[in-house]
């Protein structure tokens, strides 16, 4: 059943109880009170009929004349109301076929049901061991009574009628948004993640709308953020693949050179380092995507780390660049190997993207209680459309020369991924021409901070 049908069946049913229970009760109601206005006079009427029968016997036993059952009935017969007279337990006249089987006690009343009528009976006893029973006749009574019931129950069902319709309509037009919902749900469901209700109704039912519809956005947020991620995957795949098969080819030919041909001892030096640089791109590529997973899979414990401690370390893992550091530095809060591999990376970009001596800076800058390090060159740069783009997995600006100096395309993700890590992110500035210069801030290292 649907909802509209249960909202309009518990309608018609609270509109049916109320207005059947209102009406009955003001119909019983009113019939009470009309009741015992009739009991009242019946009651007087008995009374009166009792006295006039009283008087009338003492009035015959003062002037002589017998009171015997003949002269009794005369007298009960004449007062022209349903009567029946006993003396002690035996009947001396009933006017009403049936009042004979109701030897009812003095001051009885009951109400008698024959087969086509309904009687109010009384009963008093009077002077010498005689007892009246009279009948008063209720049929009108409740004749009227039914009749105004039957009128009631079609009055009734004529406003049921017309009170189902115009809920039915109602009913309808209160759920309708109802569903609304229900088809931008299936809708949704579907994969049309842009449907919304936008519903304007005032009441809860706007609310609900308002909660569907930053469910939807959250749901389609979601569904975009995993199909980039499925796409970013992707595309991962591809470049690493296409990364991994260059060298190999390059490896595998001049292997193949070595095994099948003769060759002078310039060709085989060729060859031979031809391997070695493409094996070591290999190794790089390697080292590099394996802690670019790691840093994915593992958290990083943050410890206080002195940066001029960081500088020798450096300048032993960069031999072949002109590296300028800063005097003086102070205490930072990180990781000293990951904040090594990521200076490392940035200097050795900048000494790729730089003509042969050219130096490399490092720079430090303390504002507050943050820590700008900066990696600056004077380089050939990067074009402004293609900053946003340099820290994916293997993108290259210039394939060709970033594959002749052993380039993977992974330094720049790395270091995003440590930056990341200690909490920040890597900033970048550049001019075709006149250089790069890459920063990351770190917090200071603070005592209590441990």
């Amino acid at each position: 059943m649907r909802y509209f049908q249960k909202l309009l069946c518990l309608l018609i049913l609270v509109l049916a109880a109320s207005f059947g229970v209102g009406g009955c009760v003001l119909l019983y109601s009113d019939f009470s009170v009309q009741r015992s206005r009739m009991a009242a006079a019946n009651a007087a009427a008995h009374a009166q009929a009792c006295t006039l029968l009283q008087t009338e016997i003492l009035d015959l036993q003062r002037r002589g004349i017998s009171t015997g059952d003949a002269a009794l009935t005369a007298r009960v017969t004449a007062q022209g109301v349903p009567a029946a007279l006993w003396r002690g337990d035996t009947l001396v006249c009933a006017t009403l076929e049936g009042l004979q089987n109701f030897p009812l006690g003095d001051a009885a009343t009951v109400t008698v049901r024959t087969e086509n009528s309904i009687y109010a009976v009384y009963a008093s006893d009077l002077q010498g061991g005689l007892r009246l029973v009279t009948a008063y006749d209720l049929t009108g009574l409740y004749r009227d009574r039914n009749a105004a019931l039957m009128r009631f129950l079609l009055l009734e069902a004529a406003v049921l009628a017309a009170a189902s319709a115009v809920t039915a309509l109602l009913a309808r037009r209160l759920t309708r948004p109802l569903a609304v919902l229900t088809d931008a749900g299936a809708q949704i469901a579907a994969g049309d993640y842009a449907r919304r209700t936008d519903l304007h109704t005032g009441d809860e039912i706007e609310e609900l709308s308002r909660s569907f519809d930053k469910m939807a956005d959250a749901v389609q947020e979601k569904i975009a953020d995993l199909e980039a991620d499925v796409q970013r995957r992707e595309d991962f795949v591809g470049a690493f693949t296409h990364e991994l098969k260059t060298p190999m080819t390059s490896i595998i030919g001049y292997a193949d050179m070595l095994h099948t041909m003769q060759t002078d001892p310039d060709e085989q030096r060729e060859a031979a380092a031809a391997i070695v640089h493409e094996g070591r791109r290999l190794e790089a590529l390697s080292r590099k995507l394996l802690a670019l997973l790691g840093l994915n899979e593992e958290g990083v414990e943050l410890t206080a780390v002195p940066l001029p401690a960081l500088w020798p370390r450096l300048h032993a893992a960069c031999p072949d660049v002109t590296l300028r550091t800063p005097a003086a530095a102070p205490t930072v809060r990180g990781d000293a190997d990951l904040l090594l591999d990521l200076l490392c990376n940035l200097v050795q970009n900048a000494a790729k993207a730089s003509a042969p001596g050219a130096p490399v800076l490092v720079l430090c800058a303390q504002a507050g209680d943050a820590v700008t390090l900066t990696v600056a060159d004077r380089g050939c740069g990067i074009p402004p459309e293609l900053i946003p783009r340099v820290t994916e997995p293997f993108y290259m600006v210039d394939k060709s020369r970033a594959r002749r100096q052993g380039g993977s395309g992974l330094g720049l993700a790395l270091c995003q991924r440590i930056a990341a890590a200690h909490g920040s992110a890597l900033r970048i500035e550049s001019e075709p021409g006149r250089g790069t210069r890459v920063s990351v801030t770190l917090p200071v290292w603070k005592e209590d901070a441990s």
